[in-house]
């Protein structure tokens, strides 16, 4: 039984394949092929106003990397609700994206 599992897995891999071809990004790519490659990467800045039982109105930043573009980053952002790690807690009642640029 355990010799049929055995051969049964090694058939699943494909071990026996001699087609495998291995690519060498470092050396088959030119610079410009690279940098077309790579993807265009967004950092964003934003402010959440807060609301709480204390205060109404305050404010706190959040801001992040990675994004596709700015309506991505927008939407992430709004999002990730810093209000109740803030001061005075809460929850974000309204967003504004401060800065969206281009990140390399």
């Amino acid at each position: 039984m355990k010799l049929i599992i055995l051969i049964i897995a090694l058939c699943s891999f494909n071990v026996f394949a001699s087609d495998v071809v291995e690519i060498d990004f470092l050396t088959e790519m030119d610079d410009e092929s690279y940098r077309d490659a790579t993807p265009t990467v967004y950092r964003g800045e934003g402010v959440h106003q807060c609301q709480s039982r204390d205060s109404i109105g305050h404010t706190c930043e959040n801001a992040g990397v990675n994004f596709t573009d700015c309506n991505v980053a927008f939407f992430k952002l709004k999002m990730t609700d810093c209000c109740p790690d803030s001061r005075y807690g809460g929850n974000s009642i309204n967003f504004k994206l401060t800065k969206c640029s281009y990140y390399n």
